[in-house]
């Protein structure tokens, strides 16, 4: 038996109001992925971190990938606003830096929900015109703008390549081959 938005449940389980369960299963799914990773993420584990019924995650998600993709699509607009914010401040002149190292943070901080963002084939997978894919875009344009207004000719080149160069440190990291800290990296790199 499904339970209305709001109602109260029985034993451990908690109340929510209307609009809120969504943002308590996206924020338990987070941190289930952060714990355990994707793999292991289930619509019942989500249920049980969540503290509501087993049936309550279909409300809003239609199955686990639908979960998924909505975790991912959060990722990448988090991640596009710690960019930008990253960029937004101080001078012009070191807001590639900026965003270098808050790339190298982000990467460190949600390992997990990296890997599910740029690793699990999710985004190649999604259809052209689906919010997943559209926040995966996004956060690159923070980025190429950063990069066309410093080397226009070969902008969307360079752009991937320095991409390419934080993706690869934020993996190595992530899979233990680099111990150095973000400081460190953005000491040694140009940008």
């Amino acid at each position: 038996m499904k339970h209305s938005a709001g109602a109260k449940s029985s034993g451990s389980r908690k109340t929510y109001h209307h609009g809120a369960l969504r943002k308590v299963l996206l924020d338990a799914a987070r941190a289930e992925i952060a714990a355990h990773g994707a793999r292991g993420l289930s619509m019942a584990s989500l249920a049980r971190r969540a503290g509501v019924a087993q049936s309550a995650p279909y409300r809003h998600f239609s199955d686990r990938e639908d979960l998924l993709f909505s975790v991912a699509t959060d990722g990448f607009e988090r991640f596009t606003e710690a960019l930008l914010e990253a960029a937004s401040d101080g001078d012009d002149m070191s807001a590639l830096s900026r965003m270098a190292a808050a790339y190298l943070v982000f990467g460190e901080r949600n390992v997990e929900l990296y890997r599910l963002m740029f690793a699990s084939g999710l985004v190649p997978g999604a259809a052209s015109d689906s919010p997943l894919k559209r926040a995966a875009s996004a956060s690159f344009q923070p980025l190429l703008d950063r990069v066309t207004a410093l080397d226009s000719p070969t902008s969307h080149l360079s752009a991937h390549v320095r991409w390419g160069q934080l993706h690869g440190l934020v993996m190595l990291k992530a899979d233990g081959f680099i111990h150095d800290s973000v400081e460190a990296l953005m000491g040694v790199i140009s940008f």
